[in-house]
């Protein structure tokens, strides 16, 4: 993979989680949360700063409240990621400073015009949405993290557990395809800017919205948004997005040159269930049609997450899966399925959100050990294309190539049932219901995830690492050549040496990677004749 110069530089993987919004405010919760990552085998946590309280009065700052957050990161031993909600946080201006929030002159509100696409998800009555092309807003929330940066260079931080900022939160409008204030409609009617088509004409096989929409409008190299993108609700989200690419990549080029650290931005997907159009999800953010444009427009920002909480995991991880994008998730929800497929892609950091309601003991724990303990192998395996992910549901199969070997993975209850019952054999045929994932005190409950997975990993000479849980695994030679299982181990990697624990022969085969759990096991292949 071609990786951005300022990618995260971490010899494992990033497993952890992020607090929940407002945890970050009160030492105490955080703390607790931060216990939590460490006693559940993260090794990285995610917290908040919030403009509105280290800017309570213009050009005062009072950072009282970060410097904690780092500390309690460095005490535990956890890589710091740090988000920005600035402006923008889910769409909304809510971590807007009041003094901001209070002038509406000097920092326009955004409009949605005639053509609204009525209130879109957690949007209430009053919700305040600040205009992204307002330069005064753009300056004012630049100094403000001009002076966060500044203030983190200045105590260390980035020598120590702070490894990456994310720039916003989840930016995009809700209830129109574009804004409509006097500002948005005098950008609407200027030139595209030459970054954008120079981007576009340098990357012809682009298949993302902006391509499309350029090429079908001719191919221009210069002209208002209109005559080079059209004027459909598509070309105000590509419209939208260069806004905010500009808008974030410019704090992210501020921040860059006063503090040494991974600058990124995450997305509320769309289209997505329920949310067909731009502005029922935020129209202008990172989402997988518009990742061209915010390539083209910032960059500075190293790298575009998805923010995962959608069923579809597959779908939602694949517009970012590109060599000029390094693949973190920024916020899961607690699916461990979500986070098995992600790194079996090729993700380097993976982020349960809420993770102050994670339990310490559950399979989010287990995936975290087995994962992080092996998190330097995965890594060179990611690197050099070693690696493919599993998740499979009820009834469905899989066939993964690795090295010259071609694996055939089916959900091991699903063999045995055929295998057994049909025979009239009484043996269980069912995963073992696992308790809830979540503390009582979430908001949502998070039950367990029961379908097969596994992160397979190809460790040369004909031997696979699989983790994971609920498969079965038959191989044969990739040229069809006939092979066969020769020794398989289970155990378990710590500090990234192996420990084995039990050989595994006879029976045991059927369940290489228990049905009920998370496993590690190693298989040795031998090619016959």
């Amino acid at each position: 993979m071609t990786r951005s110069p300022a990618a995260p530089t971490v010899a494992g993987l990033l497993l952890g989680g992020q607090l929940h919004n407002s945890s970050s405010s009160d030492l105490d919760h955080a703390r607790a949360a931060y216990d939590t990552v460490a006693a559940m085998g993260g090794n990285a946590v995610t917290a908040t700063v919030s403009w509105h309280l280290v800017e309570p009065e213009e050009g005062v700052f009072d950072f009282s409240g970060v410097d904690p957050l780092v500390d309690m990161a460095r005490e535990r031993g956890l890589a710091l990621t740090l988000l920005w909600f600035g402006a923008y946080k889910n769409a909304a201006s809510t971590y807007a400073p009041r003094w901001v929030r209070a002038d509406a002159e000097r920092f326009p509100r955004a409009g949605l015009g005639a053509s609204s696409t009525g209130p879109g998800a957690f949007s209430r009555p009053g919700t305040p949405v600040l205009s992204v092309f307002s330069p005064a807003l753009r300056a004012a929330d630049r100094r403000a993290f001009e002076a966060l940066t500044q203030h983190l260079a200045a105590t260390g931080a980035d020598g120590g557990p702070l490894v990456m900022l994310q720039v916003e939160n989840e930016t995009g409008l809700l209830g129109a395809g574009r804004d409509h204030s006097a500002v948005a409609d005098a950008a609407w009617a200027g030139p595209v800017p030459a970054a954008l088509t120079d981007w576009l004409a340098a990357h012809p096989g682009a298949q993302g919205t902006a391509a499309r929409l350029w090429r079908e409008h001719g191919s221009r190299t210069a002209g208002t948004w209109a005559e080079l993108f059209g004027q459909d609700v598509w070309a105000e989200e590509t419209f939208m997005a260069a806004g905010f690419a500009a808008y974030c990549g410019e704090l992210a080029a501020a921040g860059a040159g006063r503090l040494d650290v991974t600058y990124y931005a995450n997305a509320w997907l769309g289209p997505q269930p329920g949310q067909d159009l731009p502005g029922q999800y935020p129209s202008g953010g990172p989402v997988g049609g518009q990742v061209d444009v915010w390539r083209a427009l910032a960059p500075a920002i190293a790298f575009l997450g998805p923010d995962i909480y959608v069923d579809d995991v597959k779908s939602a991880l694949a517009p970012y899966l590109r060599e000029d994008n390094e693949v973190v998730v920024p916020e899961s929800r607690l699916a461990v399925g979500n986070l098995f497929w992600a790194v079996g892609s090729g993700a380097v950091g993976f982020n349960v959100f809420g993770v102050d309601d994670v339990r310490t003991d559950g399979q989010l724990a287990a995936g975290y050990r087995l994962l992080g303990g092996a998190g330097e192998l995965i890594r060179a395996a990611q690197r050099e294309g070693r690696v493919r992910p599993v998740l499979l549901e009820a009834g469905d199969s899989a066939v993964v190539e690795l090295g010259a070997l071609r694996w055939t993975l089916r959900g091991s209850m699903d063999v045995l049932r055929a295998m057994f019952l049909d025979a009239g054999v009484a043996v269980r045929t069912e995963a073992a219901e696992a308790p809830s994932e979540s503390t009582g005190a979430a908001l949502v409950a998070s039950p367990a995830d029961t379908r097969a997975m596994a992160v397979l990993v190809d460790l040369g000479g004909d031997e696979l690492l699989a983790i994971g849980q609920g498969l079965m695994l038959d191989v044969e030679g990739a040229d069809g050549s006939l092979v066969e299982i020769d020794d398989a181990w289970e155990g378990r990697y710590e500090d990234g040496q192996w420990v084995p624990g039990r050989n595994l022969n006879g029976d045991e085969r059927l369940n290489l990677l228990p049905p009920d759990s998370l496993g590690a096991v190693r298989v040795r292949v031998l090619r016959r004749g």
